[in-house]
């Protein structure tokens, strides 16, 4: 179920306990990201008790952000957690005066823990995981998309968790055009995964539909920070840099381009360390290298990444999250998280992405809205003015500049002959509609290599045959995707104004770009 956009926590709520009806045995109701209590007019978090009352005997795992996720009573059983449940690696399990289990996971110095919990809700089967990814790139296609740099993520191991996109990509059933990057996935043996994985698979390997393009976002887990803005990070570990060091030296000398996951400048800091020292001895200016997020990111760091021909992925957590980073961090530092002004000034190569969809949502539209007002979604301003930008330059980081960060600016990103022929017709016009009227853009009318891969309204008559949900109780038969604030911008005809047609393209972040 998502949660994206819902704007009350009652009607979230009510999804919930609606679908823990229709779920059967053994599987689990499953919120995970894309949501923030800041959307909600109630602004607060569910309770442990309103989830029990909404799924009762179900199990349920409903998933804030990157920093906490509920397990209903059933779901711990499941699991077995009990007093003597330990707190897993990365995370607390919080407790009762009795010690035992709540119910409430919080993470601590990374992802790991919530992953760990996912991990072990069942799956659908590989067929109608295929399926289930043609819906969600159904959606994708909705909102204007056709391609996405996909940063990959934990738990999503390779070639096994990329089997429904590669069977897709063999059937020429692909909507979205996704450039993957390969994210380690054995915390202390990084260096097996990527060793293992440049055997199985080479850099580029693939067509302009499905391609490997990198390594990252986590090449090595003690070299990642907090994913949870609401707790202070201690730093990572002590024996981090020599970890680093290999992998890196490894990645580079194959000539892969990589991503790096760093929040804050004392992340910033020691990553850059490691990269200067590799840069001596294997260079690694032209490989198109960046750090991700870098809400935190200092001048002197922004620096040291422009002088070893470093890029920046940034992304819109804190439309999400900005009101927990503010309350932590401050107001001076929440308004220049991310230093979009400072990057601009520096000529560093930046992209913009959402992060989505387990962190913040996969709607570009919200991230779009946040560069331009610098706004969360609850709508507290949070960016300083210098940090905002203008709407020709929120497309292009979305497009032209994600581009750039895959090697791919001399065929998507611009409307152009000898382009790739992907675009979308808007719902309105995204040059003269109000900025909060950005935030319900959907497209009317999207291609992908000049194939129609979704149409409404006048174009409804060109949509492609509706997909099917074979398994009858699953979310996406009773829910939309991202959820629908404004349906009167949707029924804008497109014979009332000039259509607008701007070209799409991956951004970063698991990013997508839009028409």
């Amino acid at each position: 179920v998502r949660w994206d956009g819902v704007p009350s926590l009652a009607d979230a709520l009510r999804m919930v306990r609606e679908q823990a009806r229709r779920t059967p045995a053994p599987h689990w109701v499953q919120v995970i990201g894309g949501w923030s209590t800041s959307q909600f007019a109630e602004k607060r978090f569910p309770t442990l008790q309103e989830i029990n009352a909404a799924t009762g005997e179900v199990p349920a795992m409903i998933m804030h952000l990157y920093d906490r996720a509920w397990l209903n009573r059933a779901a711990m059983r499941v699991l077995g957690w009990n007093k003597d449940t330990p707190n897993p690696f990365a995370g607390t399990i919080e407790r009762d005066r009795s010690g035992n289990p709540t119910g409430l996971l919080m993470a601590t110095t990374s992802l790991a823990a919530l992953v760990g919990v996912w991990l072990q809700v069942p799956r659908l089967s590989p067929e109608d995981q295929i399926l289930s990814t043609r819906h969600f790139m159904r959606e994708c296609n909705r909102l204007g998309m056709s391609s996405v740099i996909d940063a990959g993520g934990g738990g999503q191991n390779y070639p096994e968790n990329y089997q429904s996109v590669a069977e897709l990509a063999r059937r020429n059933q692909l909507t979205m055009r996704v450039a993957y990057t390969l994210f380690a996935q054995s915390p202390g043996k990084e260096i097996e995964d990527y060793r293992r994985w440049a055997r199985e698979v080479k850099l580029n390997q693939g067509d302009d539909w499905f391609r490997m393009i990198g390594a990252g976002e986590y090449l090595v887990w003690q070299a990642t920070d907090v994913t949870n803005f609401a707790k202070d990070f201690a730093g990572q570990p002590s024996g981090m840099e020599a970890l680093l060091t290999e992998v890196v030296k490894y990645v580079a000398e194959l000539r892969w381009p990589f991503h790096l996951h760093a929040s804050y400048d004392s992340s910033c800091r020691r990553i850059l360390g490691v990269l200067e020292a590799v840069h001596r001895e294997v260079p690694i200016h032209t490989l198109r290298w960046s750090l991700e997020h870098c809400e935190g990111i200092s001048a002197a760091s922004l620096e040291r990444v422009a002088a070893m021909g470093g890029s920046i992925g940034i992304q819109n957590r804190l439309s999400l999250d900005g009101e927990q980073y503010l309350a932590r961090q401050g107001a001076a530092a929440a308004a220049d998280s991310p230093p979009i002004g400072r990057m601009r000034s520096m000529d560093i190569p930046f992209a913009c992405g959402t992060d989505g969809n387990r962190a913040t949502s996969h709607n570009p539209w919200i991230a779009i809205h946040w560069m331009l007002t610098g706004e969360t979604v609850g709508g507290l301003r949070l960016n300083a003015d210098q940090n905002l930008v203008d709407r020709t330059e929120a497309l292009r980081l979305f497009t032209h500049a994600g581009a750039w960060m895959s090697y791919e600016e001399n065929i998507k990103g611009t409307l152009e002959p000898g382009r790739l022929a992907d675009l979308a017709v808007l719902s309105a016009d995204y040059f003269n509609i109000a900025d909060e009227a950005v935030k319900s853009l959907e497209s009317v009318l999207t291609l992908v290599g000049g194939k129609i891969v979704y149409a409404a309204g006048p174009f409804s008559g060109l949509s492609p045959p509706p997909l099917p949900v074979t398994a009858d109780w699953l979310p996406s038969k009773f829910y939309d995707g991202y959820h629908r604030q404004n349906p009167a911008v949707q029924r804008v005809s497109v014979q009332q104004r000039q259509p607008l047609l701007v070209p799409s393209w991956p951004g970063l972040e698991c990013s997508c770009a839009f028409g």
